[in-house]
């Protein structure tokens, strides 16, 4: 192990460099134009080495996965020599990228010092309009890549700190909310220039650039290290889980298979049984399920462990080219979080397998919502939400609602914002009884964000058709809805992905996210748990008689 840097030292630039990053972001979340980016914090930031090696990581551990991935797209269309103090480059393509899709954009600029490169600030997030058919991008019926709107392999977008006017006026010709677009990105390059460029040589300044390099590199083994440590503890052997995810092109499943091998101190996730890629848009590439895992592991151990490139000298996935996780050009992405929820369960249920730990059910799949409004002048408002749903129960406790996925750190969007913004009112927002998955331990309630909007619109969006699945007795969550004209003789209700439905004035429409998956059989739980629930609106009075055989509050 490298040692050049003593503790302290190396524990100061440490906290330095994790610093930076957060500043990074919390500058985004103040500047940012899209609420997707200042609001629900759909966006992270990186410090990455020269070699595009992850060193200092944000709030999303997908997008830790994906961003050095993205420098390898990058290098493969640019020599170092290429690059310049000042270049911003872009990209959103994921076959180029560790963009999960294209409405996804990472921002990449080199830092020098000297002529000499020495790192990389990086920043990734999603944008609010693309292009395409639908508003926000969101395309249900896309076939391949190219009915997903702008497609955006590494391209250098500033140069000398300025914007280039070529790439510019081409991004901009190509989104219903060029402004909000083009704000987001230069929003991006400008943390990682004045933020993450102008803090790391500052650093370097104070303690030289040998003790720099020291840092990156001891950091990564000593992070190797202690996950080694850690992953000693667990049994040696091989557990395996499996779910199966409904294929909107044929309306039939796919598997999603994950087998865990441990041995020693090294863990291999094998994905490879995993079912074929899908016509439909609901394929994940590789880097996001990389960083998920990698993820998982600290968090079921230490974590205070630093999330960075030493995690994946221990923690390996494989995938099968051409499959449902690591689909081939030109497959299609655009609907990936749908998928992503159910990767999240596996690993975490095969991951709680093979470290002996406690039982975890399956998390309800994420919900969202572009609404694409035509305003006055034909101004066009894309107001882009995403909703989580119910967690998983696991074996100690109940699941919660509004967190169930962990691959983001996203946040709700506040109905103050959304009504100030757009031409729409909410009228509920609020759980959704007998939705969280029965058990001793149940999973998290779903519930219901519901709108009236004041202008022609189309909606997109929805959640993956699937119930969170329960485990070792427990039930299922419920499914998520779209529901168009609740309770009218107008009411159309959806149970999977959906796009381009028109709206007009006057028309309501509601989410209705899943809930969570439960543990051990239903006939297990508390009566405290049961009582609190039926207090709290999670669970009805009928169901609790009928299920729990309960009724002491209902009787009162």
């Amino acid at each position: 192990m490298n040692n050049d840097l003593d503790i302290i030292t190396f524990e100061v630039i440490t906290a330095r460099l994790d610093g930076i990053v957060r500043e990074m972001e919390n500058a985004v979340f103040r500047t940012g134009y899209s609420t997707i980016v200042r609001e629900s914090h759909d966006f992270s930031c990186g410090l990455l080495d020269a070699r595009g090696r992850l060193v200092a990581r944000g709030s999303h551990p997908g997008h830790m996965g994906g961003l050095p991935v993205s420098i390898d797209g990058l290098f493969e269309f640019y020599e170092e020599g290429d690059f310049q103090e000042g270049d911003a480059y872009l990209a959103s393509h994921p076959y180029y990228s560790g963009c999960p899709h294209a409405n996804d954009m990472v921002v990449m600029t080199p830092i020098f010092a000297g002529s000499q490169l020495i790192a990389f600030a990086a920043s990734i997030g999603h944008t609010p309009d693309t292009g395409g058919v639908s508003p926000g991008t969101r395309n249900s019926s896309a076939h391949d890549l190219f009915g997903e709107g702008l497609i955006i392999p590494p391209v250098r977008f500033m140069r000398n700190y300025q914007l280039i006017r070529d790439t510019e006026t081409f991004i901009r010709g190509n989104s219903r909310v060029p402004s909000m677009m083009v704000g987001d990105l230069v929003a991006k390059a400008g943390v990682c220039h004045t933020i993450g460029e102008a803090r790391l040589k500052e650093l370097a300044d104070i303690y030289g650039l040998p003790a720099i390099f020291s840092q990156f590199q001891m950091n990564g083994e000593k992070t190797t290290y202690r996950i080694q440590e850690q992953i000693k503890i667990w049994p040696d052997g091989v557990s395996a889980v499996e779910a199966w995810v409904d294929d909107p092109a044929t309306d039939e499943q796919i598997r999603l298979h994950v087998a865990a091998y441990k041995k020693g101190s090294n863990l291999i996730l094998d994905f490879s049984k995993t079912g074929n890629q899908s016509m439909a848009p609901i394929n994940l590439r590789p880097a996001f399920i990389e960083g998920l895992a990698r993820n998982a592991v600290i968090r079921l151990t230490d974590r205070y462990i630093p999330l960075n490139w030493g995690v994946g000298n221990v923690v390996k996935c494989l995938f099968s080219k051409g499959s449902l996780v690591d689909p081939v050009f030109p497959g299609p992405v655009g609907f990936y979080s749908k998928t992503l929820a159910l990767v999240e369960s596996v690993i975490g249920a095969v991951m709680a397998k093979a470290s002996g730990n406690r039982a975890l059910a399956h998390i309800a799949t994420q919900s969202s919502i572009v609404v694409g409004y035509e305003g006055e002048r034909n101004r066009q408002y894309v107001q882009y939400e995403l909703m989580y749903a119910g967690s998983p129960g696991w074996d100690g406790g109940d699941g919660f609602t509004g967190i169930g996925s962990r691959a983001s750190y996203a946040k709700l969007t506040s109905c103050e914002v959304i009504e100030s913004e757009f031409p729409v009112e909410m009228l509920r927002f609020e759980v959704i009884p007998d939705t969280a998955g029965d058990g001793k331990f149940r999973g998290g309630p779903g519930y219901i964000r519901e709108y009236q909007v004041h202008s022609k619109s189309r909606l997109s969006g929805g959640a993956a058709r699937r119930r969170a699945a329960g485990v070792e007795g427990g039930e299922n969550g419920s499914n998520a809805f779209v529901v168009i004209n609740p309770g009218t003789e107008k009411e159309e209700r959806y149970p999977g992905i959906v796009s381009n439905i028109a709206l007009f004035p006057g028309d309501v429409f509601r989410i209705e996210t899943g809930g969570g998956g439960g543990v051990f059989s239903p006939s297990e739980r508390s009566t405290e748990r049961i009582e609190n629930d039926i207090e709290d609106g999670i669970l009805s009075a009928e169901k609790a008689k009928k299920l729990y055989k309960f009724t002491s509050i209902i009787d009162e």
